[in-house]
């Protein structure tokens, strides 16, 4: 290699392209991020904390996709890509702890944090590639990054939580925008599709759901570890935990296990890098609410749940199969006729469920996954071989 000649960061086709060990370090600070969301979810059990928790889990939600799409696009093994990644880390770490209290004093350090990762990282990417075609990418991404991380900072600063909710949602829309369109600049023509590598996309959405459910045993754990032991208890940790079962089996079984064919198929490529951050999205919120009513299920299953624990224990389902919805349609081009009937399933419950027991209601949720479950193991055995749609 002659002097100066430097080696190119994106990944080589050939080869494994399975995660590596500092991807899935990097996933142990998301799934403390979920932990602080499930605790301010439980912990408030009012509307307001519901959307401001939804709001943070979507903010650290965009951390772990954006590093997991440089991770993808980019070799972790590559200078400056380790230290990218485990800046992000710190980041999302931080933004953890300041979680609980985002929405009060703790405000600029979570909106200014996720600021200087992006442009932080863009800097870094933009040095990193100059001379190369795919400088092109950071420079478009960082442009978008510096107006979202204003409104993120600005967010930070307001005083009332009630307008720093409304302008962070503003930047959060940035910022999902931006992604989707793939930072579109007026004037110059769309960037081209990410370019992936679809064993170690499809791996990394599979692995960070897996951890999401994670978070549902844990919280379950821990919430019968602090309580007397009693039927009523036990019984909704057991509810917690066949909840957990289906949640996995129905993902495992379903158009997750066939999430790596589906963007190796030329014409999903494209779409499901688009696509498989918002229906991941759904599921991993889903799970969360569920854990976090759950919690309070555990502790108090005699309690009628109230109007907010009543919306994330059977919202929580709801959210689930919508993001399956989304993913069935993308991998195998359907709309599962059963997954739309446990949505209205879980609405239709919504009314009298505050009224009862917080175990009914758990168990009500978790009838209506069974259900879904059920009829998608009957849709299997019907068409055993079936393979995503390629057009």
């Amino acid at each position: 290699m002659t002097k100066g000649t430097r080696l190119p960061l994106t990944r080589v086709s050939s080869g494994s392209q399975r995660a590596d060990l500092l991807e899935l370090f990097f996933d142990l600070a998301f799934v403390a991020g979920l932990t602080m969301t499930s605790a301010k979810m439980a912990a408030e059990q009012s509307w307001t904390g519901i959307g401001q928790s939804l709001l943070a889990l979507s903010t650290l939600w965009a951390v772990w996709v954006t590093t997991t799409l440089i991770t993808d696009t980019y070799s972790p093994r590559k200078r400056p890509i380790p230290y990218l990644v485990l800046g992000a880390m710190f980041g999302l770490m931080l933004m953890s702890a300041a979680l609980p209290a985002a929405f009060g004093d703790h405000g600029l350090i979570f909106g200014g944090t996720w600021a200087a990762i992006n442009l932080g990282r863009g800097l870094a990417l933009i040095r990193s590639l100059r001379g190369r075609q795919e400088q092109e990418r950071s420079v478009r991404a960082l442009v978008w990054n510096v107006g979202s991380g204003a409104l993120w900072v600005v967010g930070g600063l307001v005083a009332d939580p009630g307008w720093r909710l409304v302008v962070w949602l503003a930047a959060l829309a940035t910022d999902y925008i931006a992604f989707g369109f793939r930072f579109p600049i007026p004037g110059r023509p769309p960037l081209p599709q990410y370019q992936v590598a679809p064993e170690h996309l499809a791996e990394r959405y599979q692995q960070i759901y897996i951890l999401t459910l994670g978070e549902l045993i844990l919280v379950s754990v821990l919430s019968l570890s602090h309580q007397p032991f009693t039927a009523a208890r036990i019984g909704a940790f057991a509810t917690a935990f066949l909840t957990a079962v289906v949640l996995w089996w129905s993902y495992a079984r379903g158009a997750g296990a066939t999430l790596r064919a589906a963007i190796e198929s030329s014409p999903h490529r494209g779409r499901l890098v688009q696509t498989n951050p918002y229906a991941h999205w759904l599921m991993v919120a889903g799970v969360v609410a569920t854990a976090a009513g759950l919690e309070r299920v555990i502790a108090e299953p005699g309690q009628p749940p109230g109007g907010p624990m009543t919306a994330l224990i059977l919202g929580g389902a709801g959210l689930f199969l919508c993001g399956r919805v989304v993913l069935e349609h993308e991998v195998y081009q359907r709309v599962p006729l059963s997954h739309l009937i446990g949505v209205l399933a879980a609405i239709a419950l919504a009314p009298s469920a505050a009224h009862l027991p917080g175990l009914a209601v758990s168990v009500a949720a978790g009838l209506v996954l069974l259900g879904v479950a059920v009829a998608e193991l009957l849709r299997a055995r019907r068409h055993p071989t079936e393979a995503p749609a390629i057009a």
